[in-house]
């Protein structure tokens, strides 16, 4: 059976966290913009894909991103995969997104610009809205190791060895990992009438925006059950 894997868009295990309250630089103490997280996993295994039909699951190895590789990427920070929503950016390692690599995947902070995407990203990882990481990436060298689960359905194991390009790292409201979790700092001040009708907008259009994410990933396994229907 031959697969055809393109561009990929894949959640990850990691946590969010708006840094707590820092010094500004008369001394004195103001709330943090910094957002940070962990937006790609090592050689954690993701589901795909968990249906009657098959089971698909995706290995990304540490070699898929080394500094040589990231230091020729322009990538992008959005929100929920939309990429007029992009707040942040590294091109060849110059924006104001910052990325490093370590041990067990890649890690990124940014300081949220004062507009309206920055105070939606900083609101909505604070309240939990937000609560995970995705990315999105062409693949170059890749295996897939099929085999069969406990109750008959096929299985497939894809697992990454390089990556073509990686375009963009994304905040997105559900990931697909259980031990995906997000920590916001507790604000000191009060919010105001004003301030809780904007949270409540905000949060309804990120409502939608998942809607139309679901329906989207629905369609697509849809169209991968009747590709493999075919062989």
């Amino acid at each position: 059976m031959k697969i055809d894997i393109k561009r990929r868009i894949v959640s990850v295990p990691t946590g969010l966290v708006v840094r707590e309250v820092q010094q500004n630089g008369e001394g004195a103490q103001e709330e943090s913009r910094t957002i940070e997280g962990k937006a790609i996993v090592f050689d954690t295994p993701t589901v795909l894909y968990d249906g009657p039909d098959f089971v698909e699951r995706e290995i990304i190895q540490a070699s898929c991103v080394t500094p040589e590789f990231l230091a020729e990427q322009d990538v992008v920070l959005n929100l929920l995969h939309e990429r007029d929503t992009a707040f942040a950016r590294s091109n060849k390692g110059v924006g104001t997104l910052k990325m490093e690599i370590r041990e067990d995947g890649l890690y990124f902070s940014v300081e949220a610009p004062k507009c309206s995407l920055g105070e939606q990203a900083l609101e909505l990882v604070r309240n939990k809205t937000y609560t995970g990481c995705s990315m999105e990436f062409f693949p170059k060298d890749y295996e897939i190791r099929e085999s069969v689960t406990e109750d008959g359905r096929p299985e497939y194991l894809i697992v990454h060895k390089a990556f073509d390009r990686l375009t963009a790292l994304t905040i997105a409201m559900e990931p697909a990992y259980e031990d995906t979790e997000v920590v916001a700092s507790t604000r000191e001040a009060r919010k105001t009438e004003d301030d809780t009708a904007e949270l409540e907008r905000l949060q309804k259009e990120v409502e939608m925006r998942e809607l139309r994410a679901h329906m989207d990933a629905a369609d697509a396994a849809i169209l991968k059950r009747e590709f493999f229907n075919n062989y």
